[in-house]
């Protein structure tokens, strides 16, 4: 199921390059270009579906987005800026049909959950992740 939303065309339907994220209001890595609902691939609902579902919840918004460079890179820049405050839990890891990777983590406070997807590959990566509500 993973590889076949990877399939997914990030530029293709973009809306623009943003600095903070719509969804949880943190502050992003330079590059960041946030895509729109049609590019959030029916298998990628699911999967955030099965994510929010691990946590006994349902994903109530959601939000995409996409880095050109080094991934690692990336997520090292992106995990210095969320909040002290909001505690990570990794949900599983494995690899995608292309030689990708991918992780399915929570962040949550007291009041607030996102649960997530972290794909990346050679020279991108991606970023899915949504609202939970109980």
């Amino acid at each position: 199921m993973l590889a076949a939303f990877m399939l997914l065309t990030p530029t293709a339907l973009a809306s623009d390059f943003v600095a903070e994220s719509n969804l949880t209001g943190f502050q992003l890595p330079n590059g960041a270009l946030e895509l729109t609902d049609d590019d959030f691939s029916p298998e990628m609902v699911e999967v955030l579906d099965e994510v929010a579902a691990s946590l006994n919840g349902h994903c109530k918004y959601h939000e995409l987005l996409y880095w050109e460079g080094n991934p690692t890179t990336i997520a090292k820049n992106l995990n210095a800026k969320i909040p002290k405050s909001f505690g990570y839990k990794s949900l599983g890891v494995g690899e995608t049909g292309d030689g990708g990777a991918y992780e399915q983590f929570v962040l949550t406070t007291p009041k607030m959950w996102y649960g997530g997807v972290w794909f990346q590959g050679d020279k991108d990566a991606i970023l899915a992740w949504c609202s939970v509500f109980k």
